[in-house]
C-alpha cells in the first residue's frame, strides 16, 4: 500500500472519533484516490464503521415541538406552556433521563398525557441538544446550569398541522377533520368534535386520503404528522427502537409499523411471513404495550417516535422557524399515482405565469437560489422545483432507469398542478431533463441545460476533490454506497460550505459567489435537502458512470445549452460535439467569463437564454 493511501486511512479513522470525516476527504482527496486504488477493502471497512450511529441532517419546524428541561433526577426545572399543558402537573421525567450519556440522546415512551394517551419524548444533555428546537426559557435554564437534561416532545401546533395539510392540498375542512382524527383516534369521535355527520366525514376523509396518497386512515395521520415535523428523516433502526421502547419483539414492532404505514393487519402479516391468527394476537399485544385502543392512535405514536428518533440521531440540526431569515417554502407534497410515495414540490408562482420546471443538481435539492427565482418571476416565469426520486423529501422508487422514474414523477406533478405544458430548466442534470422530454413529448415545450455534465466517457477532468469523487462514485458501487451514507449522515452546514467551495477551487467568479451570505445560505439549504435522501443521488451517479446517455432529439430548436468557458469541473470542448448531435438545432452558448455556477453568477444571461427557448413569436407576444 502506498504511503499516501495509508496516511489517508489513518487520518480517516482518527477523524471518525472527532466527527470530521468530510473535512479529511476535502483536505486530502488525493489520499482518498490512492486508498480507492490501493486499499478498497480497508477503506470500505472504515467507511462502514463511520455511519453506525448517525442519521441524516434535520431541519425541524420549531412550532412542532414542545420542550422542557430537568435536573439530573428528572424534576422539571423549566418548560414551555405546551409541554406543561400536554403533560399536566406530572413530573414524569426521571425514567426518561435515566441512563443518558454525555453524547448519547435517548428516545423514551412515558406513561401518558392529560388524556391518558402515551406519548414519546427525546432527551439529551445540552451538548447534544443545543441545536434542538427548545423554548427560550428552557434554553436559558440549561445555559445557566439549573437544568441538566433537555426534553422535547413532538407536539405540532395548529399552524404546523395546517401547513402540513396545505402541503398536501387539503381543504380547511379536510384538515380540521384529519386533525381531530389524529387527536381522538376514531373517525366517529372526530366527526362529532368537528360538527360533521359521520357519513359526510367518511367522504371528507376519503378525499383527504386520496390527496395524501394514503390507503387507510392510519397512513393519512402518519403522513401529515411526518410533514409537520419538517425535513426530518426517520433513521435506520427505527423498528428496533420501537420494539425496545414498548417491550415488543422485532416481529411485533414490524407489524405495528406496517399497520401504522397503512397496511391491513393481514397484509402486514403476509409480508412478514406470519399467519393471520398470530398477527391478530400480536396486534393485541401491540395495542396493550403502546397504550392505544386503535390503529389510528398507533399511527400517531409511531409518527412521534419517528420524528423524535430522526431529530435525536441527526448529524446536524438547523431549526426552521416562522419569520426566520429564509422565507417560508411554498411546499407541495404530491401523491404518486403508480406506486405508494410522495413527491416534494416547491411552486413559487405566480399561478398564471409560464410554468418552468427546475431540475436540481446531483448534490442539491428542490431549494433554488432566491435571486434566480425572483429574476425568473420578473421575466414572466412560474418557477416550480422538485426533489427527484430518492432526493430530499421525495420517496425513492426503484426501477431500471432512475431518469425514467423522474419523468414519471414529472407526469404526476403536472397532473396535480393542472399544467398542460412546461419548459424545463436543468442545472447539470441533463439526463433527467432530456429523458423527461423524451417520455413526455406532448407536455414539454423546450428547455435550457445550464452547465450540463458530460457523458462519463467524455469526462476527462479527474483532478481535484470533485474529480477524485467521480472516480469513487463511478468506479466502485460498494464503496460509492458507503460514502453516500457518509455524505448523508456525517455532514454539517460548515462542512457543506467547505466541500462546495473546494468543488469550484480555482474559479474566482464561483468562489466569490459563495462568499455572499445569501448565496451561501441557498447552497447550504439545497445541499442539506440532498443529504436527507442519498439513494437517488447514488442511483443517478451510478447510472451515469455506467454509461447512461441522455436521449437524442430529432428537433431541438426550442432548447438552449449554456456553459462557462472557465468551468473548473469540465471542459465543454470535450463534449461540444456530443451536445450538437444530441440536440440538433439547439442554440449552444459558452460564456467567456463563466465558471461552474452560472445560475448564481450570470443570472441575467441565463434568464435571457431561457427566453430564447420560446421562439420569436412567443417572445414578441
Amino acid at each position: 500500500m502506498k504511503a499516501s493511501a495509508a496516511a489517508f486511512l489513518d487520518r480517516f479513522r482518527r477523524a471518525d472519533r472527532d466527527d470530521a470525516l468530510l473535512d479529511v476527504m476535502v483536505a486530502d482527496y488525493d489520499g482518498l484516490f490512492a486508498a480507492i486504488a490501493e486499499a478498497p477493502d480497508a477503506l470500505l471497512a472504515a467507511a462502514d464503521a463511520a455511519v453506525v450511529a448517525a442519521g441524516p441532517p434535520a431541519n425541524p419546524h420549531a412550532d412542532s415541538f414542545a420542550s422542557a428541561c430537568s435536573d439530573r433526577f428528572g424534576k422539571v426545572v423549566a418548560a414551555d406552556p405546551r409541554f406543561l399543558d400536554w403533560l399536566g402537573g406530572m413530573d414524569p421525567l426521571a425514567a426518561v433521563v435515566r441512563g443518558i450519556g454525555i453524547d448519547r440522546p435517548s428516545v423514551s415512551a412515558i406513561a401518558d398525557d392529560r388524556s391518558g394517551r402515551p406519548v414519546a419524548v427525546a432527551a439529551a444533555t445540552l451538548a447534544v441538544a443545543r441545536r434542538w428546537p427548545l423554548a427560550d426559557d428552557v434554553r436559558a435554564a440549561l445555559d445557566g446550569g439549573a437544568g441538566e437534561f433537555a426534553v422535547i416532545a413532538f407536539r405540532p401546533q395548529s399552524g404546523a398541522w395546517d401547513r402540513a395539510a396545505r402541503a398536501y392540498g387539503l381543504s380547511p375542512q379536510e384538515s380540521r377533520l384529519a386533525a381531530a382524527l389524529a387527536r381522538r383516534g376514531d373517525l366517529k369521535d372526530a366527526a362529532a368534535a368537528t360538527g360533521v355527520a359521520y357519513e359526510t366525514a367518511r367522504k371528507i376523509v376519503g378525499n383527504a386520503m386520496r390527496k395524501v396518497g394514503a390507503a387507510r386512515q392510519t397512513d393519512l395521520v402518519r403522513r401529515i404528522l411526518s410533514a409537520a415535523a419538517g425535513d426530518v428523516r426517520t433513521p435506520e433502526g427505527s423498528t428496533a427502537l420501537f420494539a425496545d421502547l414498548f417491550g415488543l419483539s422485532v416481529r411485533q414492532a414490524s407489524l405495528a409499523q406496517a399497520v401504522a404505514h397503512g397496511a391491513t393487519r393481514d397484509a402486514a402479516a403476509a409480508a412478514l411471513g406470519a399467519s393471520s391468527q398470530s398477527a391478530k394476537a400480536d396486534m393485541k399485544i401491540v395495542f396493550q404495550a403502546c397504550g392505544v385502543a386503535n390503529a389510528v392512535d398507533l399511527a400517531r405514536i409511531a409518527a412521534e417516535v419517528d420524528a423524535l428518533a430522526g431529530l435525536a440521531a441527526a448529524c446536524s440540526v438547523e431549526i426552521e422557524a416562522p419569520g426566520a431569515t429564509m422565507p417560508a417554502e411554498p411546499l407541495r407534497l404530491i401523491a404518486r399515482r403508480r406506486a405508494p410515495g410522495r413527491i416534494a414540490v416547491t411552486d413559487h408562482g405566480p399561478a398564471k405565469a409560464r410554468p418552468l420546471l427546475m431540475f436540481h443538481a446531483a448534490v442539491g435539492g428542490r431549494h433554488q437560489s432566491r435571486r434566480l427565482v425572483a429574476a425568473l418571476q420578473a421575466a414572466g416565469w412560474r418557477p416550480i422545483s422538485f426533489d427527484r426520486p430518492g432526493f430530499g423529501l421525495t420517496d425513492m422508487i426503484v426501477g431500471p432507469c432512475p431518469f425514467a422514474e423522474c419523468a414519471a414523477d414529472v407526469g404526476d406533478i403536472l397532473d396535480a398542478l393542472g399544467i398542460a405544458a412546461v419548459t424545463l430548466f436543468s442545472r447539470t442534470a441533463s439526463s433527467a431533463a432530456l429523458t423527461t422530454a423524451a417520455l413526455l413529448p406532448d407536455h414539454v415545450a423546450g428547455g435550457i441545460l445550464v452547465a450540463p455534465d458530460p457523458p462519463a466517457h467524455l469526462d476527462r477532468r479527474n483532478a481535484g476533490m470533485m474529480g477524485r469523487g467521480k472516480a469513487l462514485f463511478f468506479g466502485n458501487a460498494v464503496l460509492a454506497a458507503a460514502f453516500a451514507r457518509i455524505l448523508s449522515r456525517r455532514t454539517s452546514s460548515a462542512q457543506i460550505i467547505r466541500m462546495q467551495r473546494q468543488s469550484v477551487a480555482g474559479s474566482a467568479i464561483d468562489e466569490a459567489a459563495i462568499d455572499d451570505p445569501d448565496t451561501c445560505a441557498d447552497i447550504v439549504r439545497a445541499s442539506r435537502q440532498a443529504a436527507l435522501g442519498m439513494r437517488g443521488f447514488l442511483a443517478e451517479l451510478q447510472a451515469h458512470g455506467a454509461g447512461a446517455l441522455p436521449p437524442a432529439m430529432a428537433d431541438a430548436r426550442h432548447w438552449v445549452v449554456i456553459n462557462g468557458a472557465r468551468d473548473p469541473l469540465y471542459d465543454f470542448a470535450d463534449a461540444a460535439r456530443f451536445w450538437q448531435e444530441t440536440l440538433p438545432g439547439a442554440e449552444i452558448e459558452v460564456l467567456a467569463d463563466g465558471g461552474r455556477w452560472l445560475h448564481l453568477t450570470h443570472v441575467d444571461a441565463v434568464v435571457a437564454a431561457l427566453a430564447r427557448t420560446m421562439g420569436p413569436a412567443v417572445r414578441q407576444g
